[in-house]
């Protein structure tokens, strides 16, 4: 039996030239799949890598058991590494550096400093570096936002304290670093504001794509 025939293919005589190609282009798109779920694969185990790093750096301070919990805590309740990390980057000054690094000004709609724009106790330089960690979220959240949606949310679709803590801690950590006073209620406020256009934007996608078909598409194209 030929590969054409297998696949069910029409191999007549007449239809001999339409069948070869019909085939070429179905392993043509099966192999991009496979080269898009690959390179999908490798940037997620990175961002797990990273994470594993932090992770043992921070069981080695006790000052720092209970941001280990968390994610300990959040990894079980299958939410994905490169979004927790992300969740991270601000608490620390190597990976707050990284954001400067690697941001990119998204479109407004994306922007997490729209939802902070009109909150005046919030200095404005201040505002561009938590658009940066909402934009790093968000593209964190991208990569599979089903998934990531169904980690951080409760069945009552509201967000799970186990994230608020996490994100209230990397806050609190850039905010002392920074020499900058909020209350606990202006922390959290800060964070809740911070993430809430990322889960909405993450609710868009998650309706017009499965995480199947995101991951199937190049990385490259993803941003498109």
């Amino acid at each position: 039996m030929s590969l054409e025939s297998f696949f069910g293919l029409d191999t007549d005589a007449k239809g001999a030239t339409e069948s070869s190609e019909a085939f070429q282009e179905m392993m043509r798109e099966s192999a991009k799949a496979a080269t898009a779920i690959g390179a999908h694969q490798v940037a997620q185990k990175t961002k797990e890598n990273k994470l594993a790093k932090i992770l043992m750096r921070y069981m080695g301070d006790p000052a720092k058991s209970d941001v280990v919990f968390l994610v300990i805590k959040l990894l079980q309740e299958n939410v994905p590494g490169a979004f927790i990390l992300a969740i991270l980057s601000i608490s620390d000054p190597d990976m707050e550096k990284e954001l400067h690094d690697t941001f990119k000004e998204g479109k407004p709609e994306d922007s997490t400093l729209m939802a902070l724009s009109g909150e005046s106790f919030i200095p404005d330089n201040i505002k561009l570096d938590l658009n940066a960690w909402g934009d790093a979220i968000l593209q964190a959240g991208l990569m599979m936002p089903g998934k990531t949606l169904a980690g951080v949310l409760t069945p009552e679709q509201k967000l799970k304290s186990l994230v608020i803590d996490l994100l209230e801690f990397s806050l609190e950590e850039y905010f002392v670093r920074h020499g900058i006073e909020f209350s606990e209620d202006k922390i959290r406020q800060v964070a809740l504001l911070s993430v809430q256009s990322v889960l909405l934007r993450l609710r868009e996608v998650s309706r017009e794509k499965t995480d199947a078909q995101i991951i199937e598409t190049p990385i490259e194209e993803e941003g498109k």
